[in-house]
């Protein structure tokens, strides 16, 4: 498959619209409107979550790109400062995620309410993003993976012309695998004590993510290293997240964490 798109969708006078943009903008409506359904099921203040949807879209990107140039571009600081402003050019999907989680820790501490309780509902509504970020990469022809001869390896034109692996595309059906797990959750959260969806999911996300890896050829850290930087990123995480996981599963339904 021969993969040649134009990034840029169409031009709004001197407002470019780029594929990446809509995916992203499809992918933050359709967590949106999860996200309200999920707020009405546990009855919690419909205002929260119009609260959330403004402020965590803003933690993700700032995160995302703080992130990217702390582990990503270290030296852009220094050398290149303007680097910092520069939100939409270079983001990682760890940060996205940690500032996502700061803006609900936060907010969850301004309203009293439980933490966890309102973490596990914005995750079952933040996964429907995933894969539409991915599918937003196969547009900018971005993230590529390494060259393959499998039958649906990639050549993206405006990259190299070599059958790469479409590792944005494995990664966005890992996306929509977390969408199809999360109804399974949904549908027993009352059986399931507070954060058990959160760290579950983010246990499987963040040890998938490390074996996609793999496919990839980008991000090596140094020649010889046998992890990517993804990898160095997830694989604590896994630890953290799957730790929690078990601590949580072992806790009755009906147990809180109280808010301190």
């Amino acid at each position: 498959m021969t993969w040649d798109i134009d990034p840029t969708l169409f031009h709004l006078g001197p407002l470019e619209i780029r594929w990446y943009g809509l995916c992203f903008v499809i992918g933050l409506y359709l967590g949106v409107i999860v996200l309200e359904r999920a707020f009405r099921r546990r009855e919690f203040p419909a205002k929260h979550a119009h609260s959330l949807t403004l402020w965590m879209p803003i933690g993700m990107i700032i995160g995302a790109h703080l992130i990217h140039l702390v582990f990503y571009e270290p030296r852009s600081f220094i050398d290149n400062p303007i680097r910092i402003v520069q939100i939409g050019s270079g983001l990682a999907s760890h940060g996205g995620g940690l500032g996502a989680i700061l803006v609900l820790w936060w907010l969850c501490r301004k309203w009293k309410v439980e933490f966890l309780r309102y973490a596990d509902a914005c995750m079952v509504a933040s996964v429907w993003i995933f894969p539409w970020v991915r599918i937003g990469n196969f547009f900018n022809s971005e993230i590529a993976g390494r060259v393959t001869e499998m039958p649906w390896g990639v050549v993206f034109v405006r990259s190299d012309l070599q059958p790469r692996h479409p590792s944005q595309l494995y990664e966005a059906l890992l996306g929509v695998a977390l969408i199809v797990l999360s109804f399974a959750y949904e549908r027993r959260r009352d059986r399931l004590a507070p954060g058990v969806t959160l760290f579950s999911m983010l246990t499987i996300y963040f040890a998938a993510r490390s074996g996609l890896e793999y496919f990839k050829e980008y991000q090596i850290l140094t020649p010889g290293f046998p992890l990517t930087m993804g990898q160095c990123l997830s694989l604590p995480l896994v630890a953290l997240c799957g730790w929690a996981w078990w601590k949580r599963a072992n806790t009755p339904p009906a147990t809180s964490i109280p808010d301190e």
